[in-house]
Formats: C-alpha cells, sequence, structure tokens
C-alpha cells in the first residue's frame, strides 16, 4: 500500500483540479496494487462460483486432467 503519494495537481485558470502528476515509482505502484486487488477479486470469485461444484465431488484433479487430455 502506498502511503507518501507525493502528488502535483495541475489546476484551471479557475483552480480546479484538473490532473495529478505522480512520480513514476509510484504510479507503477499503483498499478501494481491495482492488478494485485483485481486478481484477488477474481480468484475470490472464482472461489465462490465452483465451491458448490467441489463440494458436490463434480470436479477433476490435476492428474486426472492430464490422464483425460492424454486419451484423446
Amino acid at each position: 500500500m502506498i502511503t507518501n503519494l507525493q502528488e502535483k495537481f495541475l489546476t484551471d485558470e479557475q483552480g480546479n483540479r484538473i490532473a495529478v502528476v505522480l512520480d513514476i515509482a509510484v504510479y507503477e505502484k499503483l498499478l501494481e496494487d491495482l492488478d494485485e486487488f483485481y486478481c484477488e477479486k477474481a480468484y475470490e470469485q472464482s472461489v465462490k462460483e465452483t465451491e458448490p461444484e467441489i463440494e458436490a465431488g463434480n470436479h477433476l484433479t490435476l492428474e486426472e486432467f492430464i490422464k483425460q487430455r492424454e486419451e484423446e
């Protein structure tokens, strides 16, 4: 998590903030954190969607999947 952004704001003639300038390292860290956040959310969603099937025994192990692919 980034705690020290050290952002700079660009303003229009009325003094309204219209853009932000960040250090490139801070920007890249923000992108990395955002990607990690979305990966975690996607994982949580996939667990929620597949949990009922797994609990019902409706799944293949990796070994079973590989064996099945080799037989095709």
